[in-house]
């Protein structure tokens, strides 16, 4: 199977957990989100989206991650609202549980953050690693695609080991398409730092997950600079 059959394949899953998502609106959880912004001068704000939902989990990595995405990236989640409000920043955390993509991105545009992440880890055939972002249609969303690239492809130092699979421009009716075209009004992209179901990379992505957390918190600090 080609890269491009795999991701059509994920492209119809993604549609049909999404619609299954937003029917299902018993399951809906609410944002977890600083209730103030009366700081002088105002601290900067994050937004944090879980991909997938507890209904549907996404892919499900090796040991030592052991888990499905939604589950790892939701303690993820809470790594870097930690991190992020250590640094003087607000951090919302976002889900898709019983509204779907446009639901958990509209409650994002009612908050008015300055940046906004939604969290995945990729899967294929056990043996692929790597990092990559990818990010739509919005002109400066591909600027922090790529600034938000460098410092987690640091983390696992992909350079070094030919990992850094860049940054993906994703259209509506691709893969990620519909998540990184939600916003036309702040900088928003969608990670996948590490390939879940492949060993190497699930160690990395338990020993590195702190550093992890740390570098998505200081690449949104220093894209406010």
């Amino acid at each position: 199977m080609t890269n491009q059959e795999y991701d059509n394949i994920l492209m119809k899953a993604e549609e049909y957990e999404d619609q299954l998502d937003a029917l299902n609106v018993g399951d809906r959880k609410s944002p977890d989100i600083p209730v103030s912004r009366s700081e002088s001068p105002p601290s900067s704000r994050i937004a944090i989206i879980v991909g997938h939902s507890q209904r549907s989990p996404g892919a499900r990595g090796v040991e030592p991650v052991s888990t499905y995405e939604y589950f790892w990236n939701s303690e993820l989640a809470g790594m870097i609202s930690s991190v992020a409000s250590a640094a003087g920043v607000q951090c919302g955390l976002f889900y898709r549980d019983g509204i779907g993509i446009s639901g958990a991105y509209q409650q994002v545009v009612e908050w008015a953050p300055d940046t906004c992440i939604e969290l995945h880890f990729n899967a294929y055939n056990n043996q692929v690693t790597g990092t990559e972002t990818l990010y739509g249609l919005y002109p400066p969303s591909r600027d922090w695609a790529q600034h938000v690239q460098a410092h987690i492809a640091g983390v696992f130092e992909r350079a070094e080991n030919g990992g850094d699979r860049g940054i993906k421009l994703r259209n509506l009716g691709e893969r990620g398409g519909k998540s990184v075209n939600q916003l036309d009004t702040l900088p928003s992209c969608l990670i996948e730092p590490y390939f879940g179901d492949a060993s190497p990379d699930a160690r990395l992505a338990r020993d590195k997950r702190e550093l992890l957390a740390r570098a998505i918190v200081e690449a949104h600090i220093s894209m406010q600079a």
